[in-house]
């Protein structure tokens, strides 16, 4: 087994784990400046001198530089087979996400492309972006379908993001999107699209193991909250955890729906209210929240994030990063749009994109530093935490360490 000492920490902070005495939203600065690991774990963490030694233990000085959990980005879209940069000036010259669906755009543009791409030009095509967003900080991504439609397309999909946990050093949690939109061909035919999800699609899913949770976009001009309720009680049916991307462009009660089914989360939820507010603090349900897509579309709603911290819900930070509405992996420009847009602390913004991101995935051993959780550790160029929302639009991350691995340095993913 494979032995570590990282040595000379400038700082050590480590999220509060949710659940335990219900403190979340806090984070600890241990008083440390040593963390040992053995094998893919965190062994010990404390003051050198007081390093009981051993045998065989490589060591690795951290330079006076500050140390947190790896970044988990609990909700993306990452493995598409083109941009769509055109769109985004059609956007800037003043359409809307409606109007871009209307001229051919949106998620139709994209699925026309990746039912076109083979595995193998899908894998090509986001394992940049997976260096990417390693070299910024994140150890631990969701990555969705929903580019597909078919059930081919959606297995490939499916089986690409399999594939690139296995070959990448980051770790993927694959999600089933089939009901992102409806394609084209069932337009007309929303239920016989419905009855293909349900019969045949989830079933495979489950069966062949492809993913561990099923999402659906519930949305005015999308999928109706009874719509959605059919698809994610066939999901959990067959074993699958649910999402829901909820209440973004109108107030649906899509939200309250993820609430009452004991959905991981509800993301995005612009247009909540109070009442739907109330159910996510009655429930156990992640409040999902993606700024850099709300910034992307130039929205000016925002959910009631202070209002939710209050009422101790857990909320959850991520990037959305899709080609359509969120072309940025960096989860620190995530944590800096949170503290702009919901006006949350450093620390907050950090506690959400860590232990409450975890949460939102239903991971136990990472989001937080201590013995038994997994060396997923940014080691960050900055005095404080302060810095990370502060000092925007560079990369803050000199060193990141997946399950123990040195894997990123300088801007730079070693892969």
């Amino acid at each position: 087994m494979r032995k570590l000492l990282l040595t000379n920490a400038g700082w050590i902070a480590t999220p509060e784990r949710p659940g335990e005495n219900h403190a979340i939203y806090r984070i600890h600065r241990r008083p440390a400046d040593t963390i040992y690991i053995e094998g893919e774990n965190i062994a010990w963490i404390g003051r050198y001198r007081d390093f009981a030694g051993g045998r065989n233990i490589e060591k690795y000085d951290l330079d006076g530089m500050g140390v947190t959990p790896g970044l988990i980005d609990f909700h993306a879209h990452p493995v598409f087979a083109a941009t769509r940069e055109t769109e985004y000036e059609m956007r800037t010259s003043g359409a809307s996400y409606q109007e871009i669906a209307k001229s051919g755009g949106g998620i139709l543009n994209s699925v026309k492309k990746v039912r076109k791409a083979s595995q193998g030009d899908l894998i090509d095509h986001t394992t940049p972006f997976l260096d990417s967003m390693l070299a910024h900080g994140t150890t631990t991504l969701e990555a969705k379908s929903g580019y597909g439609l078919t059930p081919d397309s959606e297995y490939k999909m499916l089986r690409t993001i399999i594939k690139l946990n296995e070959t990448h050093v980051l770790d993927l949690i694959p999600t089933f999107l089939g009901a992102h939109e409806y394609p084209a061909e069932f337009k007309e035919n929303h239920e016989g699209y419905l009855k293909l999800l349900i019969e045949e699609m989830l079933p495979t899913v489950a069966r062949e193991n492809l993913a561990v949770t099923c999402d659906i976009f519930c949305e005015t001009g999308v999928y109706s909250v009874e719509e959605a309720e059919r698809v994610l009680y066939a999901a959990l049916q067959h074993g699958l955890s649910v999402k829901v991307h909820a209440d973004q462009l109108t107030n649906v009660g899509a939200t309250k729906m993820a609430a009452r089914m004991g959905a991981l989360s509800a993301d995005h939820i612009e247009f909540i209210d109070d009442e739907a507010v109330n159910q996510l603090a009655l429930s156990g349900t992640v409040a999902g929240l993606l700024p850099v897509a709300a910034h992307f579309l130039r929205m000016k709603e925002d959910p009631p994030v202070r209002q939710m911290i209050e009422r101790g819900i857990t909320c959850a930070l991520a990037t959305d990063f899709n080609p359509g509405s969120a072309m940025c992996e960096n989860m620190q420009m995530a944590m800096h749009l949170a503290s702009i847009r919901f006006r949350v602390s450093a620390e907050e913004a950090l506690w959400m994109a860590t232990a409450g991101s975890a949460t939102a995935l239903a991971l136990k051993d990472r989001g937080w530093l201590g013995p038994g959780a997994l060396a997923d550790l940014v080691v960050w160029d900055i005095a404080d935490i302060q810095m990370l929302t502060y000092h925007f639009g560079v990369n803050h991350a000199s060193k990141v360490f997946k399950r123990g691995n040195l894997v990123a340095e300088n801007g730079r993913a070693i892969v």
